[in-house]
């Protein structure tokens, strides 16, 4: 387990906080990344992974940008499919999507909730009482990784909205705030 507090000027809201990172096991390379845990109903907001690279995207329910979003079925969740063209493309080139998941770091392959659920339950303290974990990369806990060669950077961005006036482009838009001219 290690305790870090992510720097000023990073690109996502928990930067002043303290994060604790835990460390799991990718079981197709079977190497180990780091990566925490966070809840969308307690933090307020809804997220997606890159269908390419398995960053973490995160949109908050206080985005300007909420009202120009069509309805969602549930909240502080993964997104609905319908959120995916207001999106700008990862820093990868890859899309926010709904059905992404989380990927290995090292070998960049798609990481199973089921296999993860080893890691997760041994580090969450409420195991002991009986909490399950949801199984799933879709339900309101998502998991943000680190770049193995700095952990204090979260594979993680915040409201990564297009801009209705920008053509997309690959790499743009990471953890950028764009307005919607919708």
């Amino acid at each position: 387990m290690i305790n870090l507090t992510l720097a000023r000027g990073s690109k996502s809201r928990y930067d002043a906080a303290m994060i604790t990172l835990y460390k799991g096991d990718c079981e197709h390379c079977h190497r180990t990344y780091n990566y925490t845990l966070w809840d969308a109903h307690f933090g307020e907001y809804s997220y997606a992974y890159c269908d390419t690279c398995g960053m973490l995207a995160t949109i908050y329910d206080t985005s300007e940008h909420m009202e120009k979003l069509p309805p969602v079925e549930a909240k502080y969740r993964a997104i609905d499919a319908s959120w995916e063209p207001f999106l700008a493309p990862c820093a990868c080139g890859g899309r926010f999507k709904k059905g992404a998941a989380p990927r290995c770091v090292h070998c960049n392959e798609v990481l199973s909730a089921q296999y993860a659920a080893t890691h997760i339950a041994k580090h969450v303290k409420g195991t002991a009482k009986n909490w399950v974990w949801q199984g799933n990369w879709e339900d309101r806990l998502c998991m943000a990784i680190s770049d193995p060669k700095n952990y204090a950077n979260l594979r993680h961005t915040v409201d990564p909205f297009l801009d209705a006036e920008e053509e997309p482009k690959a790499g743009k838009g990471r953890g950028k705030i764009l307005g919607l001219n919708l």
